[in-house]
């Protein structure tokens, strides 16, 4: 399982604090959820989600950090039903 940052608007995946990439496999890795969490803030890295990411793809979990990501998440939600 890779931990990963991905701003929630763009899906993008954070490479470092001002670069972004479609690619995954190219993201900058964290070895806790926490440590992605304190990185973001540190760097003030605005509307972001950690991603569990595991192998194969289908069984990711995303969990919305910033309230950006929240009211994303939570209109997400609501066209589900």
């Amino acid at each position: 399982m890779k931990i990963l940052v991905q701003n929630c608007l763009t899906h993008l995946y954070l490479k470092s604090p001002t670069e972004w990439t479609a690619d995954a496999s190219k993201a900058k890795t964290f070895s806790t959820s926490e440590s992605a969490i304190i990185y973001c803030a540190k760097h003030w890295i605005p509307a972001v989600q950690i991603v569990l990411k595991f192998q194969p793809g289908r069984f990711d979990i995303t969990v919305p950090i910033t309230e950006e990501c929240e009211d994303v998440a939570g209109s997400q939600k609501a066209l589900r039903y």
